[in-house]
């Protein structure tokens, strides 16, 4: 395939080479000017450099031979039609007067690049016979053009022949075939190649719009250098510039974005000027005033002035679905699902999973920078190593990083998609890092307070064996020798009644430091949880149903169990005037859950000996659900 292609830019090599000599010879005998030469040679280097070095670089592409053959076109064109001019001097070249009849139509051959360029780009014809003949087909059309034109009259005031109109109309035809081509290719071609395909369109759109401009001059009397010289300079510099950048750097820039911009921006211009003529037009026929008065073009400015801008969006989004679907889809999917997040649909953690889809990537990840240490994060607080260089998308916030984007497959386009999409997707990433912060704050306060009540715990359990151990015990010990010294006295004897006294007086202090042990920590919980709550309820007035599952928990988990228990039982007595009080404990997903269910007269409301539970359990994290229809009971729900 490479020496195919190596070969086949022989042919247009030749041609330009031929009809450089034509051009030169042309200025050597005065046909044209010096100037002209220099016009012809400036134009031709931009796409002939070009030619060469996608030939050098990409020699299995044909569109290194193409290249060469859109700028030898137009250029063995002009030549032709240089010696064509000889046929009025004063020493014509040989065959003058043949090529000067032939020469008419000869224009058509500027196209021949363009149009080998459209049947080839950027990896070949097409498969089928169709595709095979279209070159011939459109080779036989141009010959009818240059037929049909040397058969025209040489006085302009008569009317041409038919026969030209049928040659130009099959010429547009097999033009429209050749075009035609290029929408097959796109239809049916890999991301790769639409993205060429759309380098080619942005430098094409320029030759159909200036060769029509060149069209309107010449019939306004422009000569035909003047009126095709945009068109030309369209055929050799920016088609080539485009093509060339479409092969060796397709990736260069957001080549969607830029022909979707630039449509828009054309159809935009055009609209507006047919409604600005259109405009003054109608005034003018209202007012029965001159067309270009200032009324009338006043009226204009101001109706395209309000026009421009719904136009432009609507022209945008049009342009941009058809030559950037791609992205224009995948932005809107993106804002859909942040509009979802603002309305409360979507969690914003699905940030993820929703850029993966809209990339195509299902390596992508978003790392959130966890506030305070700066360590990356996934969305669910779980430290993440550093990932590679270079596939990094990083979203910044006042001048901090709070996020980025990892890429697993990347590339120039992919890369610029993502970094418009993380822009997108700031709102629902940022939450992200605000819940994950929230979540951090608030398992930080449930620790702290769990090891404060761990803590108070312990404090009280020392407490209460300080009182058991120490104050009870001297105290004890004075009351036991105090009796003592009691049973040596006679009982006549005036200080055995005081010694009596101070003995009751010290037992009844000790059974208030019991009482007030009792209270700090009970001294039940020692032979475990099960012992401790059955103890509670000996001596009940009411029966009390009692089921506790063989769980382990720690110290402030079975005291806070232990006290709501207590305090729910007191209050089913004393407020919900039960007859029967039943309670369970169960472990229920790693935590402890307790249920006291009473028949009293329920209609429980906040305040009623219900807020020091509530305090208790929250102390620890835990939940309290309360449910105590009028009349038909309560139901004391904790999870500690």
């Amino acid at each position: 395939m490479t020496v195919r292609w190596r070969v086949a830019a022989l042919a247009p090599a030749l041609g330009l080479v031929v009809g450089a000599a034509l051009v030169a010879a042309a200025a050597l005998d005065g046909v044209i000017g010096a100037a002209d030469v220099a016009v012809t040679v400036v134009s031709a280097l931009p796409a002939v450099g070009l030619g060469l070095l996608v030939l050098a670089r990409r020699p299995d592409s044909p569109a290194g031979p193409v290249l060469l053959a859109l700028v030898a076109a137009p250029v063995l064109t002009y030549g032709v039609e240089r010696w064509a001019l000889t046929a009025d001097s004063a020493d014509p070249w040989w065959g003058a007067e043949a090529v000067a009849a032939a020469g008419i139509g000869i224009w058509v051959f500027n196209l021949a690049g363009f149009v080998l360029l459209c049947l080839t780009f950027p990896d070949g014809l097409l498969p089928g016979r169709w595709w095979r003949a279209m070159p011939w087909l459109w080779l036989l059309a141009a010959l009818a053009v240059i037929v049909a034109a040397a058969g025209s009259p040489d006085d302009p005031a008569k009317p041409p022949p038919v026969s030209i109109y049928f040659a130009l109309a099959l010429f547009l035809a097999a033009l429209l075939g050749v075009l035609g081509s290029l929408v097959v290719r796109y239809r049916h071609g890999n991301e790769l190649v639409r993205q060429q395909l759309h380098w080619l369109l942005l430098g094409a759109t320029s030759v159909p719009v200036l060769l029509a401009a060149g069209w309107v001059a010449e019939v306004f009397g422009a000569s035909t250098e003047v009126a095709y010289t945009g068109f030309i300079l369209a055929m050799v510099v920016a088609v080539p510039a485009a093509v060339a950048t479409a092969i060796l750097r397709h990736d260069l820039l957001d080549i969607d974005r830029l022909l979707s911009d630039t449509t828009a921006w054309l159809l935009t211009t055009l609209v507006s000027a047919c409604l600005f003529a259109l405009v003054v037009v109608g005034v003018a026929e209202l007012s029965r005033d001159a067309a270009g008065s200032p009324t009338g073009i006043g009226v204009a400015a101001f109706v395209t002035a309000l026009a421009l801008l719904p136009l432009y969006r609507r022209t945008h989004t049009a342009t941009a679905h058809l030559f950037d679907r791609e992205r224009t889809v995948t932005i809107e999917a993106v804002r859909r699902f942040v509009q979802q997040v603002r309305d409360g649909q979507s969690e914003p953690e699905d940030v993820e999973a929703v850029l993966r889809r809209a990339l195509d990537d299902e390596k992508l990840r978003v790392l959130l920078t966890a506030p305070g240490s700066g360590e990356r994060v996934d969305l669910r607080g779980l430290p993440t190593p550093s990932p590679a260089a270079g596939t990094v998308v990083p979203l910044s916030a006042r001048e901090a990083e709070v996020a980025v984007m990892v890429l697993g497959r990347t590339s120039r386009r992919r890369l610029r998609l993502a970094r418009e999409l993380a822009v997108e997707a700031r709102l629902p990433i940022e939450v992200s890092r605000l819940r994950l912060q929230l979540r951090t704050a608030l398992a930080d306060a449930r620790d702290s307070r769990a090891r404060i009540v761990e803590a108070a715990t312990e404090e009280r359990r020392r407490l209460e064996r300080d009182l058991h151990d120490g104050a009870q015990q001297r105290i004890l010990a004075v009351g036991m020798r105090l009796r003592s010294a009691q049973r040596r006295l006679p009982p006549q004897d005036p200080a055995y009644e005081d010694l009596d006294a101070a003995v009751a007086a010290l037992e009844a202090t000790v059974a208030e430091l019991r009482r007030l042990a009792h209270g700090i920590r009970p001294s039940g919980l020692d032979d475990g949880l099960e012992t401790a709550i059955r103890s509670l309820f000996a001596g009940s007035p009411v029966p009390v149903e009692v089921s506790v599952a063989d769980v382990q928990v720690n110290e402030a988990v079975a005291t806070t169990a232990y006290y709501v228990i207590a305090e729910s039982f007191t209050n089913a007595l004393k407020h919900a005037q039960a007859r029967a009080v039943r309670v369970t404990i169960a472990p229920e997903g790693g935590r402890l859950a307790i249920e006291i269910a009473d028949d009293g007269r329920g209609g429980a409301r906040p305040g009623f000996g219900l807020s020091a539970l509530h305090d208790r359990v929250a102390a620890l994290g835990g939940s309290v659900d309360v449910v105590s229809p009028d009349g038909g009971g309560t139901s004391i729900r904790v999870v500690l």
